[in-house]
């Protein structure tokens, strides 16, 4: 059931699109954002719905899948909280062109897309902010493009590691232990290895000591090392 999210600051505010819009600006989304909740493996929506607006993540995780052509999915991108999901909505598509699923117990905040067309109509001041936000959105993914095809392999699998530790790693008598709920295949799917490539580069960090595997719970070791091994 959707409820109204009065504008939940921590995740909305937070969001590279909204951060530089005043508390007087950020005010006039109040009564277009309502806010969702998801259980795990709920899809949020599927690739070829129709696009009536867009999400900002504000608690757990979401995979977002693409099909190919003989129904094969692979994940293109892990999505936490502040991020945008759903962007379709920015240039006029109709429809989406990924599916987006939880990976945990999720709130999102959705905003109808012509709703938040209508108040960048009625305000420019908001939309020249929003702009330059995308801008600065766009720039930052051709720089992580351009870094990760640079990337070793190995770099890869160690940044994703150091990221997902960060951001969801539970801390234990200094060492750090990751849930993942990925299969090998779905951490070569995101990095764009095989999943032989992807196994075999757990097992090298395991080997060195930096991690240690048992089933999907990753326990990090080192972090220091982890980071070494991804400069």
């Amino acid at each position: 059931m959707n409820s109204i999210c009065h504008l939940c600051k921590c995740t909305v505010k937070d969001n590279t699109l909204f951060s530089d819009l005043s508390d007087e600006q950020l005010e006039r989304f109040k009564n277009v954002i309502a806010a969702l909740s998801y259980k795990k493996k709920d899809a949020i929506f599927w690739e070829g719905d129709n696009c009536n607006g867009f999400y900002v993540v504000k608690s757990g995780r979401i995979k977002i899948l693409r099909t190919s052509k003989n129904g094969k999915e692979q994940i293109i991108k892990l999505s936490y909280p502040g991020e945008i999901i759903g962007m379709e909505a920015f240039y006029g598509g109709k429809r989406y062109i990924n599916t987006a699923v939880a990976m945990d117990e999720c709130e999102i905040c959705f905003i109808e897309k012509k709703a938040f067309f209508k108040i960048l109509e009625e305000h420019p001041g908001i939309s020249k902010k929003i702009i330059i936000a995308l801008s600065r959105e766009l720039k930052t993914a051709y720089d992580k493009i351009g870094d990760m095809g640079l990337k070793t392999a190995k770099e890869k699998m160690a940044n994703l590691l150091c990221t997902l530790a960060k951001d969801y790693g539970i801390s234990q008598d200094g060492k750090i232990k990751l849930n993942l709920n990925l299969s090998r295949l779905d951490i070569a799917e995101l990095l764009g290895i095989t999943q032989e490539t992807s196994i075999r580069l757990l097992k090298s960090f395991k080997e060195a000591g930096i991690l240690d595997i048992k089933r999907k719970e990753i326990i990090i070791k080192s972090l220091s090392m982890l980071e070494a091994a991804g400069e």
